[in-house]
């Protein structure tokens, strides 16, 4: 009688053999991945084209007031097809993806809770100040032109690399990627809306910092609507960093289709592969043919 092949056994005469793909970690909690996730739909490049429409339109956006318009949508194609490969490289090494999707979420919920929180306390700030009688025209200069850089040191990274890398890196089955999803849709609504609304009306700020005597009543709702002292978007803000916050808690489908093997992405951000399993029956010529169940 042929020698039975050694193998653990989890049922009887239903031998198990475990795969581990080199270089990976097998996870503590590894399971395997359910049949109707293996086998759905991933549709592969909607991520990069969702990724490329929101750069090009943003940057469109962001640039016609210093360039044509054609010249514009160049530059954000442009923009687009280096944030795309970039991703698509990361994306083909499961560690480094991980550990990079983690990097741009975290990123994310800091840019969105400087905007939200500090957003929120600015506005509250400069409309107490206007509420003074005796404030002027350059004290609320000086207390709102700190604001700039911050915003735009915030606003430039999340808006260029962090929403489009996501869209790409975060786009594996389940309630991650719908949370990722839902903050660059509101991102970009976002965005279009400060593009299309606010941009455009800015206030002479040359002229108002050089005024010394307390603002009159036509100076005060002058600054009211040219520093948006009841702007709602630090509301949207808020909406954008609580769907990153719990992105950042919300474990990702542990699938890879690209590879045909599975994988999860523990807390730490590494990628390890699930165990494969493997049941034998017996097959002629040999003592156990080898089947394997995806």
């Amino acid at each position: 009688m042929p020698a039975r092949p050694a193998s653990s056994t989890r049922h009887p005469g239903r031998p198990v053999r475990r795969e581990i793909k080199p270089g990976l970690s097998p996870s503590a909690d590894a399971r395997p991945v359910p049949r109707f996730l293996a086998s759905a739909p991933m549709r592969p490049h909607l991520p990069y084209a969702l990724a490329a429409v929101f750069v090009i339109v943003v940057q469109a956006l962001s640039l016609t007031e210093f360039v044509p318009v054609p010249v514009a949508l160049l530059i954000g194609a442009g923009w687009a097809a280096l944030v795309c490969l970039a991703a698509r490289a990361i994306r083909r090494r499961p560690v480094t993806g991980a550990r990079a999707e983690a990097i741009l979420i975290g990123s994310g919920i800091t840019t969105m809770a400087l905007f939200a929180f500090g957003g929120a306390i600015g506005l509250l700030m400069l409309n107490t100040a206007l509420e003074s009688p005796s404030i002027t025209g350059e004290t609320m200069i000086r207390m709102f032109l700190p604001s700039i850089p911050i915003a735009i040191a915030a606003n430039v990274p999340t808006e260029l690399v962090i929403i489009p890398a996501l869209l790409i890196l975060g786009w594996r089955p389940g309630r991650r990627r719908l949370l990722i999803v839902l903050a660059a849709a509101l991102y970009f609504v976002l965005r279009i809306w400060t593009y299309l609304v606010f941009a455009h009306d800015r206030l002479d700020f040359a002229t108002a910092e050089r005024s010394t005597t307390p603002l009159t009543a036509a100076e005060r709702t002058q600054f009211e609507a040219g520093l948006h002292l009841n702007d709602p978007r630090w509301a949207l803000n808020l909406l954008i960093f609580m769907a990153l916050l719990l992105a950042a808690f919300a474990r990702p489908t542990p699938t890879r289709p690209e590879t045909g093997q599975a994988t999860d992405v523990t807390t730490d951000g590494a990628a390890s592969t699930v165990e494969a399993v493997s049941t034998t029956k017996p097959g002629p010529g040999s003592a156990f043919g080898h089947r394997k169940v995806s």
